[in-house]
């Protein structure tokens, strides 16, 4: 019969190694990593995406029905200022950094009197991480 001692060292080394494997992925890291103790992160998109060419189809003494077709219903509708659309958008990357953009359309007697929006992607080419089925490329970590 084995010595009992021998098999207790061989299964408490086995169950702290096991531990200590299981703790490293708990580490925190301000960098997405992949690892098999990391979780799993989702980009997390919120509100209208609004790009420059969208906007620059919205001009002063239209209507809000057509503001309505260019950019979508807004995300915000103030009833305390209903001459007042904000679209706001922000988008949560998985690192947990996230990109806020706001759109701003102003009424007067139902009509367009002024825009006013935060710096706005060019276009929908496709570049852009906010849109919806971008694509990151492989390898590449934000």
């Amino acid at each position: 019969m084995p010595h009992p001692r021998p098999l207790r060292l061989a299964s408490l080394l086995l169950a702290t190694a096991s531990l200590a494997a299981a703790t490293a992925g708990c580490a925190s890291s301000d960098r997405n990593t992949s690892g098999i103790f990391a979780p799993y992160r989702i980009d997390v998109p919120q509100g209208n995406y609004v790009d420059q060419t969208m906007l620059g189809q919205v001009k002063e003494g239209m209507s809000r029905e057509q503001v309505r077709f260019a950019l979508g219903t807004p995300l915000l509708i103030d009833p305390f200022r209903p001459d007042r659309w904000d679209y706001v958008f922000r988008f949560q990357h998985p690192n947990g950094a996230a990109d806020l953009r706001r759109a701003t359309v102003f009424f007067a007697e139902g009509r367009v009197a002024r825009i006013e929006a935060d710096a706005l992607p060019a276009s929908d080419e496709g570049s852009d991480p906010a849109l919806p089925g971008y694509r990151r490329k492989q390898g590449r970590f934000r």
